[in-house]
Order: structure tokens, then sequence, then C-alpha cells
């Protein structure tokens, strides 16, 4: 495939092991979905644009492959270290439920009501995941509790083994997802429905993380799809934001893994 010449689609997908892009269906289920995306599209209006959700996948991803490491680095009763690693910690905890949470009220009942019985079973199928993911969530941040009151190795080595769970969970649960079912809802949802998804899950999280997030965004993501996911924020932050987050990320970067570019 000539990438000079290729702009990526909603068939598109971010391999986060391979650190490429995947632009071809990849299993029998992703392809069953494509095919039922390309009859419902044949009378519909055109595919919404669902890659902002794979720029906000790539950096959730990336992180939670980063944090076992970051944590297992602090050594026992470094607490200022600790305080260092555990807020990065926590900060992406509640921006993958707020995240979580935003697709539970509106996308997968909204797509259930929509997609063909044979595609049913893959909402089933994350909502378990989603299940299985908030159970995770739980276990780190019981993890979390005992590693700051104590800092030591047990604790830390606890929380290691509890952020390798999470992340394992994660990386399936967003394969599924970008393969399988975005394609999906590209096709049953509005544009005005899939900017509510965004927005619940960005509202969430305090407007002051806004530059962070929007940097951990930049690291990896598609530039024209950074660009149409500020095209609603006032003129301002629209021009400000792109030249700022980059540097937020990278001192925070540097904070918790010690290299801007980890």
């Amino acid at each position: 495939m000539n990438t000079d010449t290729h702009s990526h689609t909603t068939r598109c997908w971010w391999n986060a092991e391979q650190a490429r892009w995947v632009c071809r269906p990849v299993t029998d289920t992703a392809e069953s979905v494509v095919d039922t995306v390309d009859i419902m599209a044949d009378d519909e209006a055109p595919l919404v644009d669902v890659r902002d959700m794979i720029v906000v996948h790539t950096a959730m991803l990336r992180e939670f492959r980063l944090l076992p490491a970051a944590v297992a680095r602090v050594e026992p009763g470094a607490l200022k270290r600790a305080v260092v690693v555990d807020r990065h910690l926590g900060f992406l905890c509640d921006m993958l439920h707020h995240h979580h949470a935003g697709e539970d009220a509106l996308l997968w009942p909204t797509m259930r009501e929509r997609v063909p019985e044979q595609a049913a079973r893959l909402i089933d199928e994350v909502e378990s995941q989603h299940v299985g993911l908030d159970a995770a969530l739980n276990d780190v941040a019981a993890a979390r509790a005992g590693w700051r009151s104590h800092v030591d190795a047990v604790h830390r080595d606890e929380l290691v083994a509890r952020l390798r769970t999470l992340y394992d969970l994660l990386k399936a649960h967003l394969e599924l997802e970008e393969r399988s079912v975005l394609p999906l809802a590209a096709a049953v949802l509005t544009e005005a429905e899939w900017a509510a998804i965004g927005e619940a899950g960005a509202a969430g999280l305090p407007k002051s993380t806004l530059p962070l997030v929007f940097g951990m965004f930049a690291y990896e993501g598609d530039p024209v799809v950074l660009q149409d996911m500020l095209k609603a924020a006032p003129a301002l932050p629209r021009m400000v934001i792109p030249r700022i987050a980059p540097r937020f990320y990278a001192r925070r970067a540097l904070q918790v893994h010690g290299t801007r570019q980890p």
C-alpha cells in the first residue's frame, strides 16, 4: 500500500503491538461486519467519521502499556517518586472510566436498537468486556491504595501485576472495537450522536487537563483527525491547544517515564 496517498478510513485501525495502521479487515467477524456496513450504507447517509476514537484508544493503550514499568521503577521508600507516578496512574484510570461510561450510556444502547440481529452479539461482547475492565480498574484502585500507604516492594509488585492484567484486557477490548464495532457505529449513528459520546467522555475530566489530554492524543495521533477533534472548540483554544499540548505531554512523560518520548 502506498502510505503517501492513502487516507485512513473507518475501516482502518491502529495496531498498538505492531505500532502501525492496519487498513483492512483482519478477522472473519470484522469482514462480516464490514459487509453489513456496506449493505447499510447503500441507502443511508454517509458513514460517520469515527477515527477520533482510534486516536483516543491509541493514547490510552500506550499509557497503560507503559504504566507497569513506571511503577516497577519506583524504589521502596521513594515517597515523592511514588506520588508522581500514582498521580499519572490515577489520571489515566479516571480517563478510561469516563470514556467507558460515555459508551455505556450513549453508544451501546443506541447501536443495539439499530444494528442487525447478527451484529448484536458484538454489543454483548464489548459490554461484557466493560464489566471485566471495571473489575480490573477496581483491583488496580485497591492495589494503588496499598502501595501509597506502604511504598514497598510487595505492594508495588502487586500493583504492577494488576496493571498488566488491566492492559491485557484493554488491548483485547480496544482491538475488537476498532476492527468490528467502530465500522458498524459509523453506519448507524449520526454525527451529532457520535459527537455526544466524545463530549460525555471529556466532561468527566477537569478542563485544566485538556492540554495534557490533547498532548497525549497528538503524540501518535493522525494530524488531520486531531484538527477535526478541535473544530467545535472556540477560536482561541483551537489555535493555542495544538501548540502547547505537546509540551504538556512531554513534561508529564519526562516526570513519569524519564523521557519526553516514551
